[in-house]
């Protein structure tokens, strides 16, 4: 499609995570194509100050509530100003549930194809809203095999359910081809120095939000497991949520406080993964686990429970070790079995290392352009 396109991307997250990481990634590699991009975002969010710190283009909201008027009628009033003169109808594309409900109110009397991303496993709330702003989207993305299984849950029909992967931006890597040991080396010596972590330990990590589905208690009761064998092994936990005082909490109780850390919010990610030696992603609830990808980009042999769509990027024992849904035994067993195995540490980092390139953000960006391309189609030719 020769036409540029003019493509709003809604999310209304007070954080700055894996999706909104995504969203950006996608907006990068849409502009390299020329195409005109606008982060649809909640003023003084981590994500508008990183968005414009990229050069991105911004809209603020408010995002009062999930069917927010306000919010809708100043969006609806940009995209008129933005797009009046593009010859192409607007793309809408909620990167969230709630910015999914502002995009369809926001769309009135606008010619325009709304798209609806689903990064989350949860079945969506029951009730006519989740039907609704899905039901009326033109096509809904899901992140994995799963996601879109429960999307068909909900009756929408498959034809209008299209699976992208998450993705890692390549470049964003901060080490130059051959000088990842280098990195490695001048990380761990940070990170060691920072938060009095021994660096001659093992380190056994996760970048995970402390909140129920990511499951960081199933974290904490497999360290132990682990630490009953390797006790000299170090466990890293970078996150921010709900749950800190209970994983405080249980660490003291299974006795392990002197060699957990909980570290709190971590700013460079590829710093603290590349300073791992085994990461772990123990989620009860995963869309997809985009985290694992950059694990994978650091050359990092994966433990990972089964969780949603986790399935869809690791492969037990090729890039991966995989372990059931909250089962700290089996998730202790891989772990252990890393430690213990050198050859098998190192094959399986190889293998994600080498599997990274599936899940480039060019090509995420190629195959969510080709579903606008589609839509924007049926649109024009009266079948949307």
């Amino acid at each position: 499609m020769e036409r540029k396109l003019q493509i709003f991307h809604l999310d209304d997250g007070r954080e700055l995570r894996g999706g909104q990481r995504q969203m950006l990634y996608l907006v990068k590699e849409l502009n390299k194509l020329g195409h005109s991009n606008h982060v649809v975002c909640r003023k003084g969010s981590p994500l508008e100050r990183t968005a414009k710190r990229k050069g991105f283009s911004t809209i603020t909201l408010p995002y009062f509530f999930e069917w927010d008027p306000v919010s809708a009628f100043i969006l609806n009033a940009r995209i008129k100003a933005a797009a009046g003169g593009s010859a192409e109808p607007p793309v809408l594309h909620s990167h969230t549930s709630h910015a999914a409900a502002v995009s369809y109110l926001a769309s009135f009397r606008i010619r325009c194809v709304r798209i609806a991303h689903r990064r989350v496993d949860f079945v969506p709330s029951p009730g006519l809203s989740s039907r609704f702003k899905y039901g009326n989207a033109h096509r809904v993305i899901a992140i994995s095999r799963p996601v879109k299984d429960i999307m068909l849950s909900l009756g929408l029909p498959e034809s209008r359910i299209t699976v992208v992967n998450s993705t890692v931006d390549l470049d964003e890597t901060p080490w130059e081809n051959g000088g990842f040991d280098a990195y490695r080396r001048a990380a761990r010596a940070k990170v060691s120095a920072r938060f009095g972590i021994p660096s001659e330990a093992p380190w056994i990590g996760s970048l995970i939000a402390l909140v129920p589905h990511k499951d960081p208690e199933n974290f904490a009761r497999a360290a132990a497991l682990v630490a009953e064998k390797h006790p000299e092994t170090r466990f890293i936990i970078a996150g921010e949520g709900v749950l800190a005082a209970d994983v405080r909490r249980l660490v003291k109780i299974l006795g392990i406080e002197d060699r957990f850390h909980l570290i709190g919010y971590y700013d460079d990610p590829y710093e603290l993964l590349s300073a791992f030696d085994i990461f772990v992603l123990p989620s009860s609830e995963e869309g997809m686990g985009s985290v694992l990808i950059e694990a994978m980009n650091s050359s990092l042999p994966i433990v990972a429970t089964r969780a949603g769509g986790i399935t869809d990027v690791i492969e037990d024992r090729a890039n991966g070790l995989l372990a059931g849904v909250k089962d700290p035994a089996a998730l202790a067993a891989a772990q252990v079995e890393l430690l213990e195995d050198p050859q098998l540490r190192r094959r399986i980092a190889e293998e994600g290392h080498r599997r990274r390139l599936d899940f480039s953000s060019p090509k995420m960006a190629e195959l969510t352009l080709k579903i606008y391309e589609q839509e924007l189609l049926r649109l024009r030719s009266g079948a949307a």
